[in-house]
């Protein structure tokens, strides 16, 4: 910024010009996903404007927002962890990076003429009610069946094989498993 100063000399008189550093925050994003950062105070918008200078010790608040289908999972660089938020403390030039994965759906269905449920671990499916979750790419999902009174577990089909009680999904990209079950 410019700024003037119009002395009258009609008598001896001193200025004093106060400088204050300028240091630059870069913003970057990484990862399989998408999404924006943003910052307050305005200037960052990581989509289209991923670095703004701020005057020496402005205090940024930096905000990951993910895109539809994607995730924010951390922070690197001048910010570290797993909120969708960080402060920065523009004592120096920084480099933040948010990094992005996408989402995936896991969908379970069950078939056959007996009953029962699946659950997941981590927690989103519940299938009677909740048959579809998504979750982060490279999430292993653990899915576990439990047959109802006068039904049995007969085994897995789709993404899981087998007739143990429980099986381990990868999501690395959108899976569905079948659960099928029987009458004695």
């Amino acid at each position: 910024t410019v700024s003037t100063c119009t002395v009258s000399l009609t008598a001896a008189k001193s200025v004093t010009a106060n400088f204050q550093p300028i240091f630059v925050l870069t913003t970057s994003k990484t990862g399989a996903g998408s999404g924006t950062i943003t910052s307050l105070p305005a200037g960052v918008n990581c989509g289209s404007d991923c670095s703004e200078a701020y005057l020496n010790n402005t205090t940024v608040t930096l905000t990951a927002t993910a895109a539809t289908g994607s995730k924010f999972t951390s922070w690197s660089g001048a910010c570290s962890g797993t909120t969708t938020t960080c402060t920065v403390s523009m004592t120096a030039a920084k480099s933040v990076t948010a990094t992005f994965v996408p989402l995936y759906n896991l969908t379970v269905t069950r078939s056959g003429t007996g009953t029962g449920t699946v659950t997941s671990t981590p927690a989103g499916i519940s299938c009677g009610t909740d048959c579809t979750e998504a979750y982060p790419a490279n999430t292993n999902v653990t899915l576990k069946v439990a047959a109802a009174s006068g039904s049995r577990f007969t085994g897995w089909s789709g993404a899981c094989t087998g007739t143990t009680t429980s099986c381990v999904v990868s999501m690395a990209a959108a899976k569905t498993v079948n659960a099928a079950f029987a009458k004695p």
